[in-house]
Order: C-alpha cells, then structure tokens, then sequence
C-alpha cells in the first residue's frame, strides 16, 4: 500500500456480510480504516460473484481531471472485520495502470 493512495474498499466480514467503503492511506501502517477521499464518492457498494469483488461507485472528479492511475490489491485475509496486508508479490506487483473516465480508457 502506498502512502497518499485514497483506496475504495471491499471484504466479506466474519459474519458474511459483505463491506464497501472508502478509505485514504495515511502511512504504511494502514489498517484501511473507513474515511474520505480528497474527492467526493456519494454512493459506494460492492457484490461478490464468482470469487472476484466488484465495486459500484459514484464519483464526483475533481474539476479538470477525467484521467487517473489505478491499482488493486487482492488482500485475501480479514481478521474480524480488520483487513490485513496484501502479499507484496505476484500479480499485486502488476496491478496498475490508468483510467481515463471521459473516454473510457
């Protein structure tokens, strides 16, 4: 997890129920703590199926920026409702890139 990465979030809890929620990452130390963005996310929700999280969100984009990197983060082991870290191997090592949400891309 890198510091200054602002993180929409998804987990099954202990329970079973399923938990979507945004939260910065203030330092290394993260527990993925719920809290705001430095932009506005009204609406956020997720669905589990076929083993994979999806996230719905709405976003409202800061003025001028359509275009942003992404990266995600297959964390796998929630101790209660507390995530945990992901391994710093494998396919977390090659999960970036940037999205562009004017045109799609």
């Amino acid at each position: 997890m890198m510091v200054g990465t602002q993180c929409l979030v998804a987990f099954r809890d202990s329970s079973g129920e399923i938990h979507a929620y945004t939260s910065p990452v203030s330092s290394y130390a993260t527990l993925l703590t719920e809290g705001p963005l430095s932009f506005n996310v009204p609406r956020i929700k997720a669905e589990y199926s076929n083993n994979e999280f999806i996230i719905f969100a709405t976003l409202q984009l800061p003025a001028g920026r359509t275009s942003f990197n992404q990266v995600w983060q297959n964390g796998a082991v929630v101790a209660g409702n507390i995530l945990t870290a992901h391994a710093q191997s494998g396919d977390n090592l090659k999960s970036f890139g940037s999205v562009d949400f004017a045109n799609g891309l």
